[in-house]
């Protein structure tokens, strides 16, 4: 502050020996109009930066903008996405409780089915016996039949030729099991 008054005053002491007042008002004009030349050069700069700043924030505002909206749409996308795989998962779930629900049903099925079945496997081996056994004495008899008669016949089909004379009756009737062994004859 002390240094400013000293400027002052050295600048008024300068001006009070100049020789004529209008040179001094000159010479002000002039110094006037210069700094205002001066002060109006460094408005339009100033304009001119502002205005640049104006245009840089206005770009990069547009370009936040833009880039809010790309990263808005791919969060839409994400979320869309998210909500189709949570659905997927729900869905799964679903099926998954379903299966155990129905597994141990499925199992006691195949169980029970399996337990009856080796319930009824003595019965129908037996049956099977019983029709065998049944089939088997009507095929028996005509064999028996045939066999006896192969074998007292003087001329047999089946047999090879006997060196020896065929059966006599008492033969046949003691292998028919009419007469004891010990009263046959050959």
């Amino acid at each position: 502050m002390k240094r400013l008054i000293l400027m002052m005053l050295i600048a008024l002491l300068l001006a009070g020996c100049k020789s004529s007042p209008d040179e001094r008002l000159v010479e002000m004009a002039k110094e006037h109009e210069k700094s205002q030349s001066e002060q109006s050069q460094q408005m339009a700069r100033m304009q001119h930066e502002v205005a640049e700043g104006s245009r840089r924030l206005v770009e990069a505002d547009s370009k936040a903008r833009a880039e809010l909206t790309a990263i808005q749409h791919e969060l839409r996308s994400d979320q869309a996405d998210i909500g189709r795989q949570r659905d997927q998962l729900e869905s799964e779930r679903r099926e998954i409780a379903n299966q155990r629900q129905r597994d141990p049903i499925v199992a006691a099925a195949i169980t029970n089915v399996g337990t009856v079945l080796a319930c009824l496997l003595p019965l129908l081996v037996c049956v099977y016996v019983l029709w065998s056994i049944g089939r088997s004495r009507d095929s028996d008899a005509g064999v028996t039949d045939l066999l006896v008669q192969e074998l007292v016949s003087e001329r047999p089909m089946l047999l090879p030729s006997p060196e020896k004379p065929a059966l006599t009756h008492a033969a046949r009737e003691a292998s028919a099991g009419l007469l004891p062994p010990s009263s046959s004859a050959v």
